[in-house]
């Protein structure tokens, strides 16, 4: 379904191998950059809305997807009951949801490859909270992605939010420990080299440890030696676990930087 939008934009609404998605864009995606944004969890594609139309407006082809059981991909009770347990969250269960999502990830690219003629050598990730660890996951996951900007999210699946209750019992505690183990992106560090990382963290957030993604990146560093402004840590003072203004201009500069021209 496509939707003309102001400035000769147009909107289109997909569901494409069962995952919807939302895109905007202008003329068509003959040789544009794609960006795939994910968002946070109970969120839904139509969050972005506004920041696809500010990317199709730079000349990219800009899509949304609903990561797994959320927005169109709900599905009745699983939020409320399997990933909330008597009013606990399930972290086990929201991983599994964030690895899941970036395999629909790597469906999409394909298809928008395929399909849309987008320019396979530039392909970029924008996730925020869940949808930053989903972007993660795809990049190491997926050779042809150039630049990612993971918001307020870390590239460890065992981090515990000191934000909301969680279900300790120890047996989801231990299916986490051997799912982060074998799925978290912070494992493959060889993976990362040379694509445009920009991590943003508030300084004030405890929904995961903003130490282990500031060791992380030190970690990550000499992998970035003979190219260091690829790799990015933005730390906002003052900020909890939320998207700001600041970090959205942040995003918009690095995929400018990174992403517009060729590699």
């Amino acid at each position: 379904m496509m939707n003309a939008v102001k400035d000769n934009l147009e909107m289109e609404k997909h569901t494409i191998h069962g995952i919807p998605t939302l895109s905007c864009f202008k003329g068509s995606g003959d040789h544009k950059p794609l960006v795939i944004f994910s968002h946070a969890f109970t969120g839904a594609k139509e969050d972005f809305t506004d920041h696809l139309k500010t990317f199709a407006e730079l000349g990219y082809y800009a899509v949304a997807l609903d990561n797994r059981s959320h927005g169109e991909r709900s599905v009745r009770g699983f939020i409320s009951q399997q990933v909330f347990v008597d009013g606990k969250l399930n972290v086990y269960e929201v991983r599994k949801l964030i690895k899941e999502t970036a395999d629909d990830m790597k469906i999409l690219i394909n298809r928008f490859v395929k399909e849309e003629g987008i320019d396979e050598g530039r392909i970029g990730i924008i996730g925020v909270s869940m949808g930053g660890f989903s972007a993660l996951r795809t990049l190491v996951m997926e050779d042809r992605i150039n630049v990612v900007a993971p918001i307020i999210a870390s590239p460890y699946f065992d981090e515990i939010p000191e934000d909301v209750p969680i279900v300790k019992n120890p047996e989801i505690m231990q299916k986490l420990k051997n799912y982060s183990d074998r799925y978290s992106p912070a494992s493959h560090l060889d993976r990362f080299y040379p694509r445009a990382i920009l991590f943003q963290i508030g300084g004030q957030d405890i929904h995961f440890s903003g130490e282990n993604v500031k060791k992380f990146c030190h970690i990550l560093g000499p992998y970035y030696e003979e190219d260091p402004d690829r790799l990015k840590l933005i730390v906002h003072d003052n900020v909890a676990h939320e998207f700001t203004q600041p970090m959205w201009n942040n995003v918009i500069d690095w995929f400018q930087k990174y992403l517009t021209h060729k590699p």
